[in-house]
């Protein structure tokens, strides 16, 4: 089965599920983890080409000594971007990165911001993988690009509700 032919999911349905995930990592309680201190912003994502964009403003706090963004949040973005549209088609699974592979390719400096564009390679039964592409916001130029792959845990499920929240409306 392709991706797209899981039941009950659709472009409406993502678009919704993405701003809930997203808000989530800004809720009460959250706000001490990596991603909530990142600020995630959805901006788009297309359901049935598997592919979704958030940005992400470069903050005072993730700049390593040259005043450039850390590696390592360039990377965190990432994961996240591309975790979570892994994880919108595999709910309600968890998943895990296995394998997360980032050239950089251009400084990303205080003022600018990150826009992350994801997109599905491959949706099988136990493993996606996805390529991504970290874009500055100030000139659209390429300043990173990924590989993820993800497990998805099919022994465990999801603790929190935003699907379940969406049906219930």
């Amino acid at each position: 089965m392709h991706f797209t032919e899981i039941p009950g999911l659709s472009q409406e349905h993502m678009e919704e599920w993405f701003l809930r995930a997203v808000a989530r990592h800004q809720s009460v309680g959250q706000e001490n983890g990596v991603i909530a201190k990142m600020r995630p912003q959805f901006i788009r994502c297309d359901f049935l080409a598997g592919e979704s964009v958030m940005t992400y403003d470069v903050l005072d706090w993730e700049l390593n000594p040259q005043n450039m963004i850390h590696g390592g949040i360039t990377s965190t973005g990432f994961d996240t971007s591309l975790g979570m549209l892994a994880h919108y088609y595999a709910y309600p699974y968890v998943l895990t990165t296995v394998n997360l592979s980032v050239s950089f390719l251009r400084p990303i400096r205080l003022g600018d911001g990150m826009v992350y564009h994801s997109k599905i390679k491959s949706f099988g039964r136990s493993l996606v993988t996805l390529d991504g592409e970290v874009y500055l916001r100030s000139n659209g130029k390429l300043a990173a690009t990924a590989t993820g792959t993800f497990k998805i845990l099919h022994a465990k499920k999801v603790s929190y509700q935003i699907t379940q929240d969406m049906q219930e409306k």
